[in-house]
Formats: structure tokens, sequence, C-alpha cells
């Protein structure tokens, strides 16, 4: 628990911060944090497979294993985005 003192300290750093950057607070009050926009599994799928055959075409097994950890992250990634609608 914190003391008096500890929250209003708290208090003057969070109006300083919604005062000086006001996206920094509302990412911060929201309790998420946003995406990278780097994480389209999609996007890393298509890269991954690429990748993994242009690596296994050259022969060049460490483009190949690039390709696989790309595909792999693209899977993570589409099982860790929240899904829309009715579940």
């Amino acid at each position: 628990m914190l003391s008096e003192r500890e929250r209003r300290v708290l208090a003057r750093i969070e109006r300083h911060i919604a005062d000086t950057d006001p996206g920094l607070a509302q990412i911060l009050s929201s309790g998420r944090l946003p995406r990278p926009r780097w994480a389209n599994p999609t996007a890393l799928l298509i890269i991954g497979s690429a990748l993994l055959v242009f690596g296994s075409v050259i022969e060049a097994v460490p483009v190949a294993v690039l390709g696989i950890g790309m595909a792999v992250m693209a899977l993570f990634t589409a099982h860790r985005r929240p899904r829309l609608g009715p579940a």
C-alpha cells in the first residue's frame, strides 16, 4: 500500500506525463501496449516461406533456417492475436 506522500508524488508524475506527452499517457492508461507494425502474421509467413524456399534452392542452410524461424514466429503471432467478434 502506498503512503499518502507516495500517492501525491505518483499523482504529480501522472499529471506531468499527461501534460507533456498525452499520447504516452493514453497508452499507459489503456493498460495495453500497441502492436508493432511488423507483427503481421500473414506477411511474416509469406516472407518466412520465401526465405525457406530461397535458402533451399541456393543450398544455404542459414537462410532456410531463418525462413523456418520467421514462419514459426508468424504462427506464434497469429495465435497470440486477439480474436474479433463473438467467441
